[in-house]
């Protein structure tokens, strides 16, 4: 229960006030506003019941001298029934529960006798009242279902006195609301005066409180969660042609998020005729409610929400409310309507026959509204246990485009400096670890990371730190970052740096060597062609790599140079640290291909038994697999394959002798692909060492599987919110064939929010930074930026990668569009229906689009990324782009 305010007069009365106490009352109770809520409810209603102080439901605008009059109206949540005889208390409670309207409290006024009872009802709408009309429509509503009360009583100022004796409240607090009102009149005056008849009655209230009735003859009013829908509107009390009165859902608080409100709002629209001078009104609605879900879908709610499953099997009796939030739910599914009369009456022994009528009355009276589905917040006891949606539909079910904020997603911020702290803490506890396990840390995009690897430097000076960036680019930045905070540091050198400067036969020759996994005859190769000629940049080279050997400082690389190194020489340092993830970023970007035919030479060509079993077995098993295992063993004679040309086919004979998971991919099912291709990844021989893997990418359950169950030490570090914003467009995939399919889109995109700033899928040539060329650069840091596609991987990649890592699919699932869950949101989406299979293509994705936004570093610049994909983010908030408009 939230608090509310009311007017009322604190000095007691035993008896009725005379003329001149009454005045005295009405002077004082205007300017003496209380706010109750669920602490001083009690106390406040004993005071009106039983010590006779006066209330007034409605308080007034402040002026000079505040005055109790409906032209200083402000709000009103209480609605007083005055009973001067006629119908007695007990008839007047049952009447009021028959119709849903449950008593705050009741109480006998002074002049009450037990020959005729005089009483008042009060009762507590769910939400302020800001406009006066939509109060008065609300007491007349009353007065309609309650004939017995004073007729007279219509004046939203008048004030009520006390009485002598409290005859009920209720400590639940209960509240009614406009809609639930209108709804119970209407089918008071269907009971009352018949199924041909009532509709008169209902357009006589209607005329009679200049409220527009839809095209079922019904009152025009309408209920949502969304304002957006309720076009044509205004709040606050203002004196427009219509109304919005909004509530909070009974009162509960929702989990607080980065795009959502604290508590959830219920928006009510009344279309009112005008009575301004500017004689403007509100356009009639057109109601076109469809069943637009089909009945196979209530399967999917039986088995996903525990309220609807305790209903349509009997478990249990659900009160009122629980009801009718399924109702204004199933009513837009086929056959939801009957099956939900069908379990009222099979269920006797929970819900009273009688009332069987006016639930078919509410179901077509909620469908003939074109009533929105109930929000799950506002009546499910289950909404803190379930991961729900908003409404029970789209909790089940998902439409293209569209993201579904699930409730209760655990989403937890602290100050950047506790995000600092923890992370530096988590780094320091591997440090100092004592194993020689896989510490990975999980940590924000900008949390600090590697100023953390500089303090760890700066604390144990007489310690060695190797750190491995993930490029040559990021490599070069931590180095010079850290040679310019002083610390004793050298960078390993890379020959791919001084690509353009080694003459273009040598370089050839040398990426012959790679290509083929001759890594070792690289060098030998070098020293050798330095013996016939001088070529500067690579002496110097070499007289890098030779100063490395002698170097005891802490030494800057990259990951595939870390993946090269051996056991004695990784143990001369105090930690290795991994920066970003290797797997996504060195591992499965490391593949081998060979084709068919490439293997047929192989083949023919090779003098080794065991190769050219390994060969012979490859090609029997792809005559009816895609997924293939053998065995694998180590190449150990350089001098076998040698070319000294180095223009044969390289072929990477020492990774494909060690592989054991390979992959035939097909010509035929693949668009670029010309040759049939067996692929796979090439395998890789971590040490058993101490690692600290720190990236805001890597996935736990992978890491596991990768590197081994025990093997991991996993540790996600506290989230910080973003200092900018990333506002987020999901209406349309933005995959490359997306894209390809609405020509234009980018520039249009471009142009409507004047920024050049593009990250997006490499083949359309908005360099320097793409999907897979992002990390680390802080080229758009602090910057507003574009973030364009869904970066979908090839579909074989995937499935490599989860045979490589020893999981269970079908190999020739496909993708298709399916339900997904994802950072808090629930959506469609094209991928694949196996549990793991999914775990990878999310991974990879998510880790490409948090990259790509992550350039902008929003965790400390307030600045914006529009990211347009449908894959959910973190933080995002959600919006529409008006894809049709002019751009």
């Amino acid at each position: 229960m939230k608090k509310f305010k009311v007017s009322w007069d604190y000095v007691c009365h035993d008896k009725k006030p005379n003329s001149c106490e009454a005045a005295a009352i009405s002077n004082r109770i205007s300017e003496t506003t209380r706010d109750l809520n669920e602490n001083n409810m009690e106390s406040f209603v004993k005071n009106v019941g039983n010590k006779g102080c006066t209330l007034c439901p409605a308080t007034f605008k402040r002026n000079f001298k505040t005055t109790r009059s409906k032209e200083f109206f402000e709000q009103m949540q209480l609605l007083v029934l005055d009973f001067d005889g006629g119908i007695s208390f007990e008839k007047a409670h049952n009447k009021a529960k028959n119709y849903n309207l449950p008593v705050l409290f009741a109480y006998e006024t002074f002049s009450s006798t037990e020959e005729n009872e005089r009483f008042r009802l009060v009762f507590l709408n769910d939400t302020s009242i800001t406009d006066k009309r939509v109060a008065k429509i609300a007491k007349n509503a009353l007065l309609t279902i309650f004939p017995e009360a004073d007729k007279h009583d219509c004046d939203i100022a008048k004030m009520y006195y006390g009485g002598k004796k409290l005859k009920y409240f209720n400590q639940d607090n209960p509240s009614i609301d406009i809609n639930s009102l209108l709804m119970n009149m209407t089918y008071y005056l269907k009971e009352n005066r018949g199924n041909t008849h009532y509709k008169k009655h209902v357009k006589k209230f209607a005329e009679d409180n200049k409220i527009k009735l839809n095209k079922k003859g019904l009152l025009d009013i309408s209920q949502t969660n969304y304002p957006t829908e309720l076009s044509g509107t205004s709040d606050e009390g203002k004196n427009s042609p219509s109304a919005i009165i909004f509530s909070t859902a009974n009162g509960e608080d929702l989990p607080c998020s980065s795009n959502s409100p604290k508590t959830a709002l219920t928006y009510y629209r009344i279309a009112l005729d005008s009575d301004n001078s500017n004689g403007s009104s509100v356009v009639e609605r057109n109601l076109r409610l469809h069943n637009i879900y089909r009945s196979n879908i209530i399967k999917n709610i039986t088995d996903s929400c525990q309220l609807f499953n305790e209903f349509v099997n009997g478990k249990r009796r659900l009160h009122h409310d629980e009801l009718f939030g399924i109702s204004t739910n199933i009513i837009r599914v086929e056959s939801g309507a009957l099956l939900f009369e069908t379990a009222i009456s099979k269920y006797e022994n929970f819900y009273d026959k009688t009332k069987c009528n006016r639930w078919k009355f509410y179901l077509k009276y909620n469908k003939d509204q074109d009533y929105k589905p109930r929000a799950c917040n506002t009546f499910c006891p289950y909404k803190d246990k379930c991961n729900h949606g908003t409404n029970i539909l789209s909790t089940t079910t998902s439409k293209r485009g569209t993201m579904e904020k699930i409730a209760n997603f655990p989403e937890v911020f602290y100050d950047i400096a506790d995000v600092e702290k923890d992370l530096d803490r988590a780094i320091n506890k591997a440090y100092h670890s004592s194993d020689d396990l896989w510490h990975i840390i999980k940590a924000q995009t900008a949390a600090g990371k590697t100023n953390t690897f500089f303090k760890l430097m700066e604390n144990n000076p007489d310690s060695r730190i190797l750190i491995a960036a993930p490029t040559n680019i990021l490599k070069n930045q931590i180095y010079e970052d850290a040679d310019k905070r002083g610390l004793n540091v050298i960078k390993t050198p890379s020959l791919e740096e001084l690509r353009g400067e080694i003459p273009s036969d040598i370089q050839r020759r040398i990426d012959y060597l790679y290509k083929t996994g001759r890594h070792r005859a690289v060098h030998s190769y070098i020293n050798d062609t330095l013996k016939k000629e001088d070529i500067p940049c690579l002496r110097e080279y070499l007289d890098e790599r030779e100063k490395m050997k002698t170097f005891n400082g802490n030494v800057i690389t990259t990951h595939r140079y870390l993946m090269t190194m051996d056991e004695k020489r990784l143990r001369e340092y105090d930690a290795v640290i991994i920066d970003e993830d290797i797997l996504l970023k060195s591992i499965i970007s490391n593949q081998g291909t060979i084709t068919v035919s490439e293997l047929k030479k192989l083949l023919k060509s090779t003098t080794d038994r065991r190769l050219s079993d390994k060969v012979k077995e490859l090609l029997k098993n792809i005559k009816t697999k895609k997924l293939i295992k053998l065995h694998g063993f180590e190449w150990d004679d350089d001098d076998k394959k040698e070319d000294d040309d180095g223009k044969s086919t390289p072929i990477d004979l020492p990774s494909f002798c060690l592989t054991k998971h390979f992959y035939f991919r097909k010509a035929s099912e693949e668009k670029n692909l010309k040759e049939d291709t067996i692929s796979f990844i090439k395998p890789v021989e971590f040490k058993k060492i101490k690692y600290i893997m720190v990236s805001a990418t890597v996935d736990e359950k992978i890491c596991r599987n990768y590197f081994g169950e025990n093997n991991v030490n996993f540790y996600e570090c506290k989230r910080a919110k973003y200092t900018g914003v990333l506002n987020q467009y999901p209406q349309k995939s933005m995959s490359r064939s997306c894209i390809d399919n609405n020509s234009g889109i980018i520039q249009k995109i471009i142009k409507r929010f004047n920024i050049e700033r593009v990250i997006t899928h490499k083949k359309y040539g908005y360099n320097p930074l793409h999907y897979g060329n992002t990390d680390g650069s802080n080229l758009y840091e602090g910057k507003d930026i574009l973030v364009i596609g869904t970066p979908y991987h090839a579909e074989f990649l995937y499935k490599l990668f989860a045979f490589t890592i020893g999981q269970d699919f079908d190999e020739n699932a496909k993708m298709k569009s399916d339900c997904a869950t994802r950072n808090g949101y629930k959506f469609s989406f094209t991928t694949y229906c196996d549990e793991g299979l999914r775990d990878i293509h999310f991974w990879m994705l998510e880790s490409e689009l948090e990259q790509a936004v992550g350039r902008a570093r929003l965790l400390r610049r307030d600045c914006t990324v529009h990211l347009f994909s449908n894959f959910p983010l973190r933080q995002a908030v959600m919006g529409e782009f008006d894809f049709e408009g002019e751009a």
